[in-house]
């Protein structure tokens, strides 16, 4: 088989299981962090390269009530790293580029093409992984002391990480 395509019965496969509630959980820190941007009064958009059913599965996931907006970028029309998705994102938050923080697990889509865009990143690196020059987190309990208002903002000087 060449490279690239994959086998229809795989594909059917694939997109029955991403449908499936069962096989997705979420990291144990997740709601908290989310609950405690929503308090601290900041507008939270999810920004996904993704299909149109991500808006039902946040639902199933209980995570659409933490968010103002949910771009899609099969949605929209435009998929990350282009800046016309984080531009939908600025404009359906109300804020400018600078003001806001993007937070990606992606070094080329989110990371970079946030910096692109003119928006400060972190990249969220689970497992350390990411080579120096990104400014990254191992959690989103991270994005907290960023973001607080006694703590240094968004657009702070990147930290390095460990």
């Amino acid at each position: 088989m060449g490279g690239g395509a994959l086998p229809e019965e795989l594909l059917d496969e694939l997109v029955l299981h991403f449908h499936q509630q069962e096989n997705w959980s979420l990291f144990p820190e997740v709601v908290e962090v989310l609950e405690s941007l929503r308090a601290s009064g900041l507008k939270l958009v999810v920004v996904s390269n993704w299909d149109s059913t991500l808006p039902a599965l946040l639902d199933r996931l209980d995570l659409t009530r933490h968010f103002d907006a949910v771009v899609v970028s099969a949605l929209v029309g435009v998929s990350k790293p282009a800046r016309g998705i984080f531009d939908t994102a600025l404009a359906l938050a109300g804020v400018a580029a600078h003001e806001a923080l993007h937070v990606g697990d992606s070094p080329s889509e989110d990371y970079e093409g946030a910096l692109a865009a003119g928006l400060p990143a972190l990249l969220l690196d689970r497992a350390g992984l990411a080579r120096d020059g990104f400014d990254s987190i191992r959690s989103l309990q991270e994005i907290l002391p960023r973001v607080s208002p006694e703590g240094p903002g968004p657009a702070s000087a990147p930290r390095s990480r460990p």
